[in-house]
């Protein structure tokens, strides 16, 4: 197709969830060539939208009109049984078909290999590449590299750079974002544009809340100012009404002259408290106007533990670890592991998925199970650790929020409360079971569990923690570890986290 003569335009769309509950309202885009963007708190409505863009649901309110079907790719798909190529044979002879896109994609992807049997890295660049062969109009890709290791984002994201037709992008994937020409936000307040990358985007957003904040700053001053002056006037008059009262009861003046001069002192002081009034009024109705123009960010209140490690604590030591499955006839690494960590270091575990980094994990934490046969030595020093997994297995799915935390908090009920709507869980969400909650949730409830704990942990263990946060709650994740003191094992392929955590040291498992 000829991608410069593709358009789409929305107005006013709104979309109503099942409830009654308004997701978003007013939104109002057009998009034509550019690469795209969609950011955005969790639960504010950015699949929603795609799949509105792509006809898959219908709008409550507006109308979208586009020159073409818009071809969706959700973050999840079962994979279909079959081989791969089986599964791509319409891209070969499709006249869609552009071999310098899909080519990097699928050159290292067995065609006779079963669709079943495919990474999840393998099973995205597979989808995309299916989706080739038949889109049309726009493409959207919803959370691409969510859990893919570090060579398959880097496929997605010389992918993203090389298209050339409307693109759509649901990320907060930062360097991906930072591939794409436009950035799109949807808030509470609508869809915002900045006409640029993910480092544009961030400046941007940065010099909005400096500047929003100086404006709620000022407005706020001013209602106080004016409420001590209305203060102040009436006070000033009544001053000037007992004055006269206690003139008029000295008999100096006639009684006719006393009342009319009470009249008018009454008269004006209640012009005097109407006019202050009217001021006051019109201070605090800007000053909510400013509060209401805020977009809500998704922001998490982390305080993790004071847990400091003395330098030279043992955390572990490994002396040419190696470890092998029972099914399996070689080790899991190529080169056995010699490791010591010690005191408050901060280090990531990097590899290809499947090289064994949540099986390295297990044997930190003593869950070594009968198909592992361990060769080599292993030590754990003494001190309390934690785990926070993909999986959330320190959860209980048919327990509530509350009752998961306060299995093993180290604060009572009023105080456990109150530390939980620093994660977000505020009122009646505390009591929402564990299986209902949203990715993002889950994964707020699991820290929130491990951090008000008792023991604290002073070895913390995050296995892809970001894969689920938004943007927002993804720096204050950040900006809360900065502040941890104990030692910090993570796991993530998403480099611009292991920078701004200032990871020192990277042991790259290799199978």
């Amino acid at each position: 197709m000829q991608y410069n003569l593709f358009q789409v335009t929305a107005r006013s769309l709104a979309f109503e969830l099942p409830q009654g509950d308004k997701l978003f309202s007013n939104v109002s885009l057009s998009l034509n060539s550019a690469r795209v963007g969609l950011v955005g708190p969790n639960g504010v409505g950015k699949s929603t939208l795609a799949k509105l863009l792509a006809g898959l649901l219908t709008p409550s309110e507006g109308d979208i009109q586009s020159s073409h079907v818009a071809t969706y790719l959700s973050q999840i798909e079962e994979p279909p049984p079959g081989t791969v190529g089986e599964y791509l044979m319409n891209l070969w002879d499709s006249p869609q078909s552009r071999p310098e896109l899909w080519g990097p994609l699928l050159q290292d992807i067995d065609l006779e290999k079963r669709i079943q049997d495919l990474s999840g890295g393998e099973w995205m660049r597979v989808r995309i590449g299916e989706a080739l062969s038949r889109v049309e109009g726009l493409l959207i890709l919803d959370e691409p590299t969510n859990n893919l290791d570090r060579e398959a984002r880097a496929l997605i994201a010389e992918f993203v750079d090389s298209y050339e037709g409307p693109l759509l992008v649901i990320s907060h994937d930062r360097e991906l974002l930072n591939h794409v020409d436009v950035i799109w936000e949807l808030s509470n307040q609508g869809l915002a544009v900045y006409g640029g990358n993910y480092s544009f985007y961030s400046e941007r957003k940065d010099a909005e809340r400096v500047l929003q904040q100086e404006k709620i700053d000022r407005a706020r001053r001013e209602k106080k100012k004016l409420e001590r002056e209305h203060h102040e006037k009436l006070e000033s008059q009544e001053k000037r009404m007992r004055r006269g009262e206690r003139l008029g009861a000295s008999g100096s003046l006639p009684r006719i002259l006393v009342g009319g001069l009470k009249r008018r002192a009454e008269e004006t002081r209640g012009r005097i408290h109407a006019h202050e009034e009217k001021r006051v009024e019109k201070a605090q109705e800007d000053f909510q106007n400013l509060l209401a123009q805020e977009k809500n960010e998704s922001r998490l209140g982390l305080e993790l533990p004071e847990t400091s490690v003395p330098e030279g604590k043992l955390i572990f030591e490994t002396q040419d670890l190696n470890i092998q499955f029972a099914s399996q006839k070689k080790c899991l690494w190529s080169q056995p592991l010699t490791l010591t960590m010690k005191g408050p270091r901060r280090w990531a575990l990097s590899g290809r998925n499947g090289v064994g980094k949540s099986t390295f994990i297990r044997i930190l934490l003593g869950d070594v199970s009968e198909d592992l046969r361990i060769f080599g030595s292993f030590k754990k020093g003494d001190l309390s650790a934690a785990l926070l997994d993909q999986s959330y297995s320190i959860l209980r799915k048919d327990q509530s929020v509350l009752e998961n935390v306060m299995s093993c908090s180290r604060y009572d009920l009023v105080e456990t409360r109150n530390h939980l709507a620093r994660f977000q869980f505020m009122k009646e969400k505390v009591n929402q079971k564990i299986e209902t909650l949203s990715g993002g949730e889950k994964l707020k409830a699991a820290l929130a569990k491990i951090l008000l704990a008792a023991p604290a942990p002073q070895f913390l263990i995050l296995d892809e923690p970001t894969n689920n946060l938004d943007l927002e709650s993804l720096e204050v994740l950040e900006n809360a570890l900065n502040e941890y003191r104990g030692a910090l094992l993570v796991v993530s392929h998403d480099e611009i986290f292991l920078k701004n955590i200032g990871v020192e040291e990277v042991c790259l498992l290799q199978s």
